[in-house]
């Protein structure tokens, strides 16, 4: 596994860097070995305290998770226990969805531990359909923070493309535009 450090507003030590790579070193067992695995590490200070964000990704897919404590290694093994979830709650979806070989070549599914609690609760709950008005990023803002929601789902008028509007955690706006 390749590692990459991201850091702001901290200064990375040798137990740190050791610390990440001894706790995110083992989803690489999770991959098979034909396929390059890459982590970037972001590590950065929230309102005091450590905020650590991982992305480990390999050909087709991707593991994402943020944690924050006051102290850092708790946030790395706050942030492992959430990287493990998501790789149960894939193992799970795929095999629900009988797409295994389809969706993701690269996962050696027999490593990732069985979770029956979150493979029991997987069902979605709520449909929604929507009806897209072509508007610009202003309104389509103006509107989502008139709902109270944290993402609007909008026609651009001047592409004709589907786009996301969300809020970040430091309160900010992203946008994700969609291609054709």
């Amino acid at each position: 596994m390749k590692f990459q450090y991201v850091c702001k507003d901290v200064r990375l030590t040798p137990s740190m860097k050791d610390s990440c790579e001894s706790k995110f070193g083992k989803f690489e067992h999770y991959f098979r070995s034909s396929g390059e695995v890459n982590c970037v590490v972001t590590i950065t200070v929230v309102q005091g305290k450590k905020s650590v964000e991982a992305a480990i990704t390999t050909e087709g897919f991707t593991l994402r998770a943020r944690a924050i404590d006051d102290d850092f290694y708790v946030a790395v093994d706050l942030l492992c226990e959430k990287l493990e979830r998501q790789m149960r709650k894939a193992k799970t979806q795929l095999e629900k969805a009988n797409k295994k070989q389809s969706l993701c070549d690269n996962i050696l599914m027999e490593q990732i531990a069985e979770d029956q609690e979150e493979a029991d609760n997987f069902e979605i709950v709520k449909r929604k359909k929507l009806s897209l008005a072509p508007m610009d990023v202003d309104e389509a803002l103006a509107r989502m923070d008139a709902l109270g929601h944290s993402f609007f789902i909008y026609l651009d008028s001047s592409t004709d493309h589907v786009n996301v509007l969300y809020e970040r955690e430091d309160h900010g706006y992203g946008l994700i535009e969609i291609e054709k």
